[in-house]
């Protein structure tokens, strides 16, 4: 990996831009290979770890070698979104340290650039990660997640004992293109909720039936709604004729069990971010108060600049000229501002999962903070 030096010399030509383009491309070849190198890397460790979580189980039930594969397979987007934050801070971490330990970051430097040029494959980089994972996020982790789970449960584990149930506050579920459910309280050990709304939406979208009960209770195949009332309403939200009231009533759609409930809060809501906005739009338009759900809205969008932010962070401290000596502190120094700025961003998703502070505030304050923040520190780069 050493810095050819013509590049310098056709940076310094009057043919400038060209010896840009060919240093751009050699710092974005360098950068990534790391990165998919680390990426790879990662995922292989959470598979051996999941897979030792899960071997007992596999022997046990004599799971099929292909249903075992299929797994594996479909959890590598799942697994790629969460850690390729940690992939692209390691690829950087050591592009940037073997660059600074062979001199090559003092060889640009003296040829002429400014830290601002040198670190502009960096931000392309992170740029076309962080779109990268919100496309596999969005598009492709919810279906293979939930197929996943759906092996995990009936292949690997072959659950036959219910999990173990606790009892659940303002619980909101979506169950299909037509069907949204909140209920404020859902207690799983007697699979019942209690204050149970289901909003029915039509093909636009619009919400055409409301239906309000005081209780629902799982009979093994469908929720028997106790003291129940319909509501009709037109696209605009106005009531259509009068409310129908019904003492016991049952919606052969209305199948979800009780598990698929537990999912929607173990698991959080493995939808798109269209379909997860609007499902957030229709249940803030019907009076439901939302703190989880707007917060997991905004955290689809923040989430994938965590790639950006930690390469950011490396540049004020491994991208300065320094010796040897100094380069292993820098290093550390770059991984407590990393681990903070994953701390930070932990405190603040609580306080806006509780809460405590505006959603938008508690997911984007610590990508603001610390990838903003970095700009103030770029002149520490060009000593």
């Amino acid at each position: 990996m050493e810095l050819n030096q013509s590049i310098f010399l056709q940076s310094l030509a009057p043919n400038r831009d060209d010896g840009m383009k060919l240093l751009d491309r050699y710092l974005v070849k360098q950068l990534l290979f790391p990165i998919l190198f680390c990426s790879a890397t990662l995922i292989f460790l959470v598979f051996m770890a999941d897979i030792f979580d899960y071997l007992d189980e596999m022997i046990k039930h004599k799971t099929g070698i292909q249903h075992i594969l299929i797994y594996y397979l479909l959890l590598i987007p799942e697994t790629f979104v969460s850690t390729i934050p940690w992939a692209s801070l390691l690829g950087t971490t050591y592009v940037l340290t073997y660059f600074n330990y062979h001199n090559e970051i003092t060889a640009m430097k003296v040829a002429g650039l400014e830290i601002t040029s040198i670190i502009r494959p960096v931000i392309f980089a992170g740029f076309a990660l962080g779109i990268i994972s919100f496309i596999v996020s969005d598009q492709i982790v919810p279906f293979t997640s939930k197929r996943a789970a759906n092996i995990l449960n009936e292949r690997i584990e072959q659950k036959k004992t219910k999990e173990k149930r606790e009892i659940f506050d303002n619980v909101t579920y979506y169950g299909g293109k037509d069907r949204l459910y909140y209920t404020r309280t859902f207690n799983a050990k007697e699979e019942k909720m209690e204050d149970f709304i289901i909003l029915w939406l039509d093909s636009h979208r619009n919400v055409k039936k409301k239906t309000v009960a005081r209780e629902a209770r799982w009979n093994g195949t469908q929720w028997e709604l106790r003291q129940a009332t319909d509501y009709s309403l037109e696209a605009k939200g106005d009531m259509l004729g009068e409310p129908a009231f019904q003492k016991i009533a049952i919606y052969p759609e209305v199948n979800e069990p009780p598990q698929e409930f537990l999912k929607a809060i173990n698991e959080g809501v493995l939808i798109s971010y269209g379909d997860l906005k609007d499902y957030v739009t229709k249940l803030k338009e019907n009076g439901v108060k939302l703190s989880t759900e707007i917060v997991a809205l905004q955290q689809k969008l923040a989430f994938p600049w965590h790639s950006l932010v930690v390469m950011f962070l490396t540049i004020p401290f491994l991208a300065k000229t320094s010796t040897r000596r100094m380069i292993a502190i820098n290093v550390l120094s770059c991984l407590l501002f990393v681990f903070l700025f994953h701390v930070l961003g932990a405190v603040m998703l609580a306080l806006g999962k509780a809460g405590k502070i505006f959603p938008i505030v508690s997911v984007w304050t610590p990508n603001f903070l610390f990838g903003f923040g970095t700009f103030f520190f770029l002149d520490r780069a060009n000593q």
